[in-house]
């Protein structure tokens, strides 16, 4: 018997192991930092705040130093700030070229907008505030685009008071 697979369930079949073996291989070598960002953003997302105010916190003690450093250096070199919105391949590595600075004001953003939904305000700006220092950060939508949290926290700060 002589079986008869069409291209098309090949290409298919292909494309869904493929993307399966990238999925699984992104999960195994995402950075530390990475993998703290993204364990805030999943409670944030399911509505656990006060969770995602505890995972964000974890990331920003580990690795806040760092990204007080790149910050730092980025500003002594009069470094013009990466753009927001849609950007080409190449602005698009070296944003996530500052991996850590990203996810440290990432993650003071998590904070200070868990704190809001939670009506803990002082701590809400005080996350907000940490939050408006790292201007060259910024962060990923999954929609395709870069935000700053920055500047999104310099606006929900005006909100508070």
């Amino acid at each position: 018997m002589r079986v008869q697979v069409k291209l098309e369930h090949v290409v298919w079949i292909l494309l869904i192991l493929t993307v399966a073996s990238s999925t699984a291989q992104e999960g195994a070598d995402q950075p530390r930092n990475v993998e703290l960002t993204n364990a805030a953003w999943t409670p944030y997302r399911n509505g656990d705040f006060a969770a995602a105010m505890t995972a964000a916190d974890r990331c920003v003690r580990r690795f806040k130093d760092e990204a007080d450093k790149a910050q730092e250096e980025l500003h002594k070199k009069h470094a013009p700030n990466p753009p927001t919105g849609k950007v080409t391949a190449e602005q698009k590595k070296a944003i996530f070229d500052q991996g850590v600075l990203n996810d440290v004001a990432t993650c003071y953003w998590i904070k200070g907008s868990s704190a809001q939904k939670l009506h803990r305000d002082a701590e809400a700006k005080d996350a907000y505030t940490a939050a408006t220092k790292y201007t060259y950060a910024r962060a990923w939508d999954p929609k395709g685009w870069f935000w700053s949290p920055a500047d999104d926290a310099t606006d929900r700060l005006q909100d508070l008071k």
